[in-house]
């Protein structure tokens, strides 16, 4: 199953530097949430069979586009991180969302690893499951279809 979107990607709108406070700001929260998010799923690891294929799906959707959305931001800082006058505050600032955009990155990779081991055991393998199969995951301690 492909989780790439189908829409054409709009065309390309740099921002001006006097945005970067704003860009700082924003992924400061994004990367709130989506450590909020990584928490949520990393609690979900001995639960599995509490999330459903929708869940999963939605997660890995929801993840990916982030991914691209991740890329612009990245290419904005990288474009802005070419002026030559930035002024050592700005530079400073610059560092900071390039810190938060890599450590969002990592985030995002580690969100769609979990979703990936976590689709291994949702309710809805789960219930596909024969009895055998079931009484044998047990037996090995493992999930069903993992």
């Amino acid at each position: 199953m492909s989780y790439e979107r189908d829409a054409a990607m709009p065309e390309r709108i740099w921002h001006p530097i006097s945005k970067l406070e704003f860009f700082v700001e924003h992924t400061r929260r994004w990367l709130a949430d989506v450590q909020e998010n990584a928490d949520t799923l990393e609690e979900a690891r001995t639960k599995p069979h509490v999330l459903a294929d929708t869940d999963v799906v939605r997660v890995k959707r929801v993840y990916t586009e982030q991914a691209d959305d991740l890329a612009l931001f990245e290419e904005q800082a990288e474009k802005w991180g070419q002026l030559a006058d930035l002024s050592p505050s700005r530079r400073a600032k610059l560092k900071n969302l390039d810190e938060q955009l890599a450590e969002l990155r990592e985030l995002n990779k580690k969100v769609l690893a979990l979703a990936d081991e976590l689709a291994k055991g949702i309710i809805d393998t789960v219930m596909a499951a024969s009895d055998a199969e079931l009484g044998l995951a047990a037996l090995l301690g493992r999930s069903p279809g993992a």
